[in-house]
């Protein structure tokens, strides 16, 4: 017997770990225990660092003011989903989630909606404190879903919404990279050519024998361009200002909103595209929130305050009062093809006929999504060729304008 649990014993020595060693247990000491890491423990209008250094105020200005981005709140909504379907208590997940994020602004967030939860308060309405963060959606979804028992069903459904709008965002953003970089360069290089390449060019061929008058189109087009920009600089810099000035102040106003959006819908390839982002947000929206339980009314104005554009503001208007007086959401939007398309108002009837408004308003979602992915692609292969030919033409005027004088010189020199 004692010779079998020897045996056993060796046997158990047998087996280790090939390439640890006992002389790396000092690194891995300073892993499990690190010394350098800061818990921030601020919780708003509870907890904060008034009585800290200048550095820790200054940084916290910082924080304060940060933004919290579309992918933290969907990965928070998505991995809050999980814990609670494992069985973990809402106070326990949002505490968990907020060591875990990277966005120090968001993180204080969650330590807020956790404390205020965890003395009372329900999650929709702690997150009812941060509007800049949440949208109204968001927070009527999560009510949602507390009221009706399925919290993490309608979290799993908010966090991949967000995850649509955040993909969406990005192909917006990188659509319009390829234009504002492309325009940004040709700013600066001709900025470098005129302020300071082309006024020493223009010396030399007057030290050679030019005069102004023998100098060609082109080159007297940019000779007066850059004596505009050297001399007036200035006036031109106060002259953008005010123009920036005014349209703040035209679209600032009722009369100039509207007929500033309605100029962003009617402006050619992009508008197109802009009413369908709108009408996917639109239809998204109110199924998403009406499947979560909502009442239709209380959707439709959630829905309508999420959209920017002040005319599909107005009709989402029109539509709840519509609704309200007992009318149908798809009877209500007939009057309105250029805002709403006709095969989107039948879509919709269908859905209210059959009761599956929610289903339907999904089935039209992914339609325009894929549209709107297309609509990007056509853009972008509009725009390359469109960007090419202008760089190509700016760079001929530049080559036209240098190189012409240099010839005149040479007949110059030669008579």
């Amino acid at each position: 017997m004692e010779n079998n649990i020897k045996n056993q014993s060796s046997r158990d020595t047998d087996f280790v770990v090939s390439g640890a060693s006992e002389s790396g247990y000092e690194v891995l000491n300073k892993v499990k225990n690190p010394k350098d890491i800061v818990v921030d423990n601020v919780i708003y209008g509870v907890y904060s660092n008034e009585n800290a250094g200048l550095f820790v105020k200054l940084n916290d200005f910082f924080i304060d003011r940060s933004s919290v981005g579309l992918r933290d709140k969907s990965y928070f909504f998505h991995m809050l989903a999980v814990m609670v379907d494992a069985g973990i208590p809402v106070v326990s997940a949002v505490k968990s989630l907020a060591a875990r994020t990277e966005n120090p602004k968001f993180a204080r967030v969650l330590n807020t909606l956790a404390y205020n939860c965890e003395h009372g308060s329900t999650l929709a309405d702690s997150m009812t404190r941060f509007e800049t963060i949440f949208e109204e959606s968001e927070i009527g979804i999560v009510r949602a879903g507390e009221e009706t028992g399925k919290l993490n069903t309608m979290l799993f459904k908010l966090s991949a919404q967000l995850d649509k709008n955040h993909d969406l965002s990005l192909k917006l953003i990188g659509a319009a990279v390829y234009p504002i970089v492309v325009l940004c360069v040709l700013v600066l290089v001709a900025t470098v050519m005129l302020v300071w390449i082309f006024p020493t060019l223009m010396n030399s061929l007057m030290q050679g024998g030019l005069t102004e008058a023998d100098l060609p189109f082109a080159t007297k087009l940019l000779l007066n361009l850059q004596r505009a920009i050297t001399g007036y600089w200035w006036a031109i810099l106060a002259g953008i200002l005010m123009i920036y000035g005014l349209f703040n102040v035209y679209v600032g106003g009722d009369y100039g909103a509207y007929r500033w959006d309605y100029f962003k819908l009617k402006f050619p390839i992009v508008g197109s595209l802009l009413r369908k982002l709108y009408v996917l947000r639109f239809v998204s929206l109110v199924g998403l929130l009406i499947e979560a339980g909502l009442p239709v009314i209380r959707a439709i104005a959630i829905t309508g305050g999420s959209i920017s554009n002040k005319l599909y503001k107005l009709k989402v208007q029109e539509v709840l009062t519509a609704v309200r007086d007992g009318r149908k959401i798809s009877e209500s939007l007939l009057d309105s093809n250029f805002l709403f398309p006709p095969e989107v108002v039948q879509m919709l009837n269908v859905g209210e006929a059959s009761a599956s408004l929610g289903k339907i308003a999904e089935k039209v979602s992914d339609q325009y999504q894929r549209e709107i992915d297309n609509g990007l692609k056509k853009i972008s292969s509009v725009f390359e060729p469109v960007m090419i030919l202008f760089v190509g033409l700016f760079v001929a005027l530049l080559v036209l304008a240098i190189m012409a004088p240099i010839f005149n010189l040479n007949d110059v020199l030669g008579k």
